[in-house]
């Protein structure tokens, strides 16, 4: 199938309802792509009753596969709220995947069962994998229902997360223009002390970065820039456009390249007896690792006091994505991973996969875990009063758009995996 083929119907569908499932042609050959498209069409009750049929038929495990451990905590709740699944009994969940290592292993799901349902982070490579076939789009036919908007509908997402600027306020970092990570240490308040995972490995960190590239986000970062210099940014024999200078200056500027987000959180924490042993970098990293650390006391403070993660950053704080939900060709389960995926989006599946004690609302109620935030509108779900909200987030942000990063070429990519090997520096 041609690329171009897949995103006019990605372009279609945004205009009409009617395409549910993406570009899968009206078949009914049992393909699980067939299956999907019938299930698209389905009301909830027809959904279920196909579920119950087919488990109900099968001597094998509903397998689910993704990054996140709340999806563990959603099949406890899937398998309460229908009685025909059975935790641990006809359920199997693996989500201790890296990005890069699941996307390798659904590969061999183009021609034999490697799982039901995958959450998939990262829309660049989720494009190869819609246009190979390799997975397959869900729409529920109630999703107006749901709340969920039809722009959320194509990849289906499952939840959203951010990744952010962030360090520790106790050591003196003021970061708050984002062309600070940028430039020359003869800037004015030059921050050289960056921290980053690669992108050669961490796929979400290559699409943030060719997602400043965006036209979409030239006009943020052009305002960052004459904020931050004095003059308006032009074009140069260098720099065809402001995306393309931060993205040189920030790479050149990184230092280390971290192995893991949830260490990078911890790193930022301070202990009175222990100060100097904290590191005075800038980290780049998940919010959601918050929930490593937040739940730990340093002296009398925890990490939503000591992790400077809120600063009013002129340019932006981070990346804003998602995590997608697919059906995985030859799927054994297809109706009930489509039935999985509908419930992802329900307000008592998102509460028991993302509700936490560790992160309680200012009431000190358990409340939705930092760096977790819910698709679909709602005034009940998805509400911390101690964390930014989906919204802020997202005005605050680098947003991931699916049909950009699907646009992007090889040449692109190689240029920032040459500009990452030239950064000779970082550790």
């Amino acid at each position: 199938m041609k690329k171009a083929f897949v995103f006019l119907c990605a372009s279609l569908f945004v205009t009409s309802a009617v395409v549910l499932t993406g570009c899968n042609p009206t078949t009914d050959d049992g393909s699980t792509a067939a299956v999907v498209e019938k299930a698209s069409k389905m009301t909830l009750a027809e959904l279920e009753a196909a579920s119950k049929a087919e488990m109900e038929a099968s001597d094998s495990t509903f397998k689910v596969v993704g990054l996140t451990s709340t999806l563990a905590k959603a099949m406890v709740k899937f398998c309460e709220t229908y009685d025909w699944m059975e935790l641990d009994v006809n359920t199997y969940v693996n989500n201790s995947y890296k990005d890069y290592a699941l996307l390798t292993a659904l590969e061999q799901a183009d021609t034999s069962y490697f799982a039901d349902f995958a959450l998939v982070q990262d829309a660049r490579s989720l494009a190869d994998y819609l246009e190979a076939g390799i997975t397959v789009n869900y729409v529920p036919s109630d999703y107006e229902e749901l709340n969920l908007p039809e722009e959320n509908t194509y990849p289906l997402k499952g939840l959203y997360f951010n990744k952010i600027f962030f360090s520790n306020e106790r050591l003196g970092v003021d970061l708050n223009n984002i062309w600070q990570l940028a430039g020359s240490p003869e800037d004015a308040n030059h921050l050289d002390n960056v921290s980053f995972q690669s992108p050669i490995t961490e796929q979400i960190n290559m699409s943030f970065i060719l997602s400043l590239y965006d036209e979409a986000n030239q006009e943020r970062l052009e305002t960052a820039y004459e904020n931050y210099y004095g003059t308006a940014w032009v074009a140069s024999e260098d720099y065809e456009s402001c995306g393309d200078q931060f993205v040189n200056e920030f790479v050149a500027n990184i230092s280390r390249w971290h192995s893991s987000d949830g260490t990078a959180m911890k790193k930022t924490q301070y202990e009175e007896t222990a100060q100097e042993g904290v590191d005075p970098f800038v980290y780049y990293g998940a919010f959601a690792k918050m929930k490593d650390a937040a739940g730990a006391a340093y002296g009398e403070e925890t990490a939503m006091v000591t992790v400077d993660w809120d600063k009013e950053i002129d340019g932006f704080n981070g990346f804003m994505y998602a995590m997608y939900s697919q059906i995985v060709k030859n799927a054994e389960h297809p109706y009930t991973a489509c039935l999985y995926a509908r419930f992802l989006l329900t307000p008592e599946s998102y509460e028991a996969m993302c509700y936490n004690s560790s992160t309680p609302n200012s009431l000190g109620e358990p409340a939705n875990m930092y760096g977790y935030y819910y698709p679909c509108t709602s005034t009940t779900v998805g509400i911390n009063d101690n964390d930014w909200s989906k919204e802020e987030w997202i005005e605050k942000s680098i947003n991931e758009d699916f049909n950009y990063l699907s646009t992007v070429k090889g040449a692109r990519i190689n240029e920032i995996l040459a500009l990452v090997s030239s950064n000779t520096k970082a550790s």
